[in-house]
């Protein structure tokens, strides 16, 4: 026999979680139990949403079900998941205290002297600006801000629970009907405790970015070169840009830097003038980071207790520190083994999107998936597992608002969207595509290749599809307004232009007056047509050597 005490205690995990949500009227009331898991505490409840990660994808995908008609999202019950501290996602830094050390990872990438490399009104959620007065090129603090500000400007704080880990995302029933099975770690709170909830929702979105896993390559002979040492020289490392900080760090020091992505380029930016020497470690195709003062080098073929030799057959002895701007791997814990079953992770597969069984990652792909959102397996009804935010190469919030809009519509009319074969269809399609343009689709994953022209025709096709089938009104606009599209295309003309503003020290000449979009797309077109005719008349390839972004 069960005492009453007993079963109270079980069930407090359950208790905690309600609290935090509505009042409970029977919290003993096991038939709102579903196999260990509570049922949503309101008997009303018509559909259940948990969205997972606070961060650009997160907010746009909450704020989109928000935004649908009250008649329409009638009864529904939304929750997002968020396991840090506060909203901003890649743009929250790591708390207070000492940086962790491998296997540990921290909790963002973000380093102090982070700004973005393009210009802060092509990053904005739609009818939503900076503040006036922004630099054109922000730091890092000001989109942590802008993020924070966006959810309290629209009311989403009250549907976020922070600290709160989603730990494990089960898919129970067939691909007809079914139910998620979520696990959340609760922490933080007051007396310092962890409380475990357990809850069904009908209808799960994955929003957790992806710059959380650093992809660190292997070669031969790096442990040999690590344990080598040099009297009155430091000790020599191997580092992903995940843990970068600071420049000074390297100070004095002959440097490899790994890479031609972002991290890479602003660490070459940062690392270069106080390094003794730096070097840049490219792929074939790849261009030195613009501004950085680097030596380029082909690719590491290997390392040995002294050396490091690259593919070329040249070798570099004196190396103190190497940093990998390598990027990072499409990886979803909970959803994975062992936590769950719904999603296989295989960096060495081989299987097509058809042939798949189960969703699966090979970390640089998740697949099968229509559009880079919804699930097309078989085991369970597409709109079940939406994604929000994996495209790469595209401004995040306009991108993630486009996204949301479309998940939202299809949570609440499934047939919106075409029949699974119709979605698989169009994947290997554009799989094909990809390949015939000499890409491997598993290879690139969710980049958008084809410069911006690709990442806004993707937005706009989206929003065209859902007006075409009549949720949204037909404007004749394109999602992706012009100014949008220009400033995209000119970002690098543009940052040359607002770094001789700053040196000029003419901001708040320029932004004077500056608040709606309009006047930000007015500002970045007089920026362009003043920076043009500067370098029309003192040479571009003399300047550009000297102003270039950072």
């Amino acid at each position: 026999m069960v005492h009453l005490g007993q079963l109270v205690l079980s069930l407090l995990p359950l208790v905690f979680w309600s609290d935090q949500q509505n009042p409970i009227t029977n919290p003993l009331d096991t038939s709102r139990l579903h196999n260990g898991f509570a049922r949503p505490v309101d008997v009303t409840t018509t559909k259940s949403i948990a969205i997972v990660g606070s961060g650009s994808g997160g907010l746009a995908a909450l704020k989109t079900i928000l935004d649908l008609p009250l008649e329409t999202r009638a009864g529904w019950e939304v929750i997002l998941y968020e396991q840090r501290r506060d909203v901003g996602g890649v743009w929250l830094p790591d708390p207070p205290g000492p940086l962790p050390t491998l296997p540990d990872l921290p909790e963002s990438p973000l380093y102090p002297r982070l700004r973005t490399n393009t210009p802060h009104p092509t990053m904005t959620y739609p009818n939503f600006t900076f503040p006036p007065g922004t630099s054109l090129f922000p730091q890092w603090d000001a989109l942590q801000q802008y993020h924070a500000d966006y959810a309290a400007h629209y009311g989403l704080n009250e549907y976020i629970r922070l600290n709160h880990t989603v730990v494990s995302a089960q898919w129970h029933g067939h691909d007809e009907d079914g139910d998620w099975h979520i696990e959340v770690h609760a922490h933080g709170g007051d007396d310092g405790r962890e409380v475990v909830l357990k809850r069904t929702f009908d209808h799960l979105v994955v929003a957790t970015g992806h710059n959380h896993y650093p992809n660190i390559p292997t070669w031969n002979g790096t442990v040999a070169w690590l344990a080598g040492t040099r009297p009155g020289r430091p000790a020599r490392q191997i580092e992903h840009s995940i843990y970068y900080r600071n420049p000074e760090a390297y100070a004095n020091q002959s440097v490899v830097i790994v890479g031609a992505g972002a991290s890479a380029r602003d660490i070459a930016i940062q690392v270069s003038p106080v390094a003794r020497v730096a070097y840049q470690s490219l792929s074939n195709g790849s261009s030195p980071a613009p501004g950085a003062t680097v030596v380029p080098k082909p690719r590491i073929s290997h390392f040995t207790h002294d050396a490091i030799i690259f593919e070329d057959g040249s070798v570099l002895r004196d190396v103190d520190a190497v940093l990998l701007g390598t990027g990072y791997e499409f990886r979803v814990p909970f959803l994975c083994s062992p936590h769950a079953s719904t999603m296989d992770t295989d960096p060495y597969t081989h299987s097509t999107s058809p042939t798949a069984g189960k969703l699966t990652s090979n970390l640089r792909y998740i697949f099968p998936l229509h559009r880079h959102i919804f699930s097309i397996v078989p085991n369970f009804p597409p709109t079940a597992l939406a994604f929000v935010g994996l495209p790469v190469l595209i401004a995040n919030a306009p991108s993630d608002a486009a996204q949301g809009m479309f998940v939202a519509h299809a949570i609440a009319n499934a047939s919106l969207l075409p029949s699974q074969d119709e979605m698989m269809q169009e994947l290997l399609e554009h799989e094909a595509i990809l390949r015939a343009r000499g890409y491997d689709p598993y290879r690139v994953g969710h980049r958008l290749l084809g410069g911006d022209t690709e990442a806004q025709d993707y937005q706009d096709q989206l929003v065209e599809y859902l007006k075409k089938h009549g949720v949204l009104p037909d404007d004749g606009k394109k999602y992706v307004e012009d100014w949008r599209r220009f400033a995209r295309l000119d970002s690098q003309l543009l940052a040359r232009a607002w770094k001789r503003v700053e040196q000029l020290r003419e901001e708040a000449y320029w932004l004077a007056g500056v608040a709606t979009e309009a006047e930000w797309a007015d500002l970045m077109y007089r920026l362009a047509d003043w920076q043009r005719d500067w370098e029309e008349e003192h040479g571009q390839v003399a300047f550009a050597g000297a102003f270039q972004a950072e």
